[in-house]
């Protein structure tokens, strides 16, 4: 039997978690990820998490709690949850549990990391040489839902 895990690296100054071998999110692996990112925080790392979700399948209540404990990190810290690689039946999960608008989503991880920003724009004692631009719009229900609809036709 698989056990479900989550790798958590940095990409880009940002902390980057992949699940794996998660059809179904577990909340064990979502309680790890709770503690790296403190971890990570407590280090003096940037507040920004990107949590892809590719292969995942179905997220149940405690992993959806779990994730709002990290939340709940990040805004203490100013900083951003941002999910990717979602598939439209969790998006659902999110959007029927009325969560949807407290994390914000990217189609892809690159799209992901273009949503937190350059190093340098979140660092007070660097001066960016070009103006940071609004963040980019997020993924809404309707276009995943479309995207449902595309694989099953």
């Amino acid at each position: 039997m698989l056990k479900p895990t989550v790798e958590v690296r940095e990409e880009l100054g940002v902390l980057v978690a992949e699940f794996w071998d998660c059809l179904r999110l577990d909340p064990n692996p979502v309680q790890d990820l709770r503690r790296r990112y403190e971890d990570h925080l407590k280090q003096g790392g940037r507040p920004f998490l990107v949590v892809d979700l590719n292969g995942v399948t179905f997220a149940g209540s405690a992993a959806l709690a779990g994730f709002t404990s990290i939340q709940r990190l990040n805004r203490v810290s100013k900083g951003r949850l941002i999910f990717c690689n979602v598939d439209p039946n969790v998006f659902e999960v999110f959007r029927v549990s009325k969560l949807d608008t407290l994390f914000s989503f990217a189609k892809d991880k690159p799209e992901a990391l273009a949503l937190v920003g350059p190093l340098s724009a979140h660092d007070p004692a660097a001066k960016p040489s070009v103006a940071v631009t609004p963040l980019a719009s997020k993924v809404n229900s309707d276009e995943l839902l479309r995207r449902s609809r595309r694989k099953t036709s």
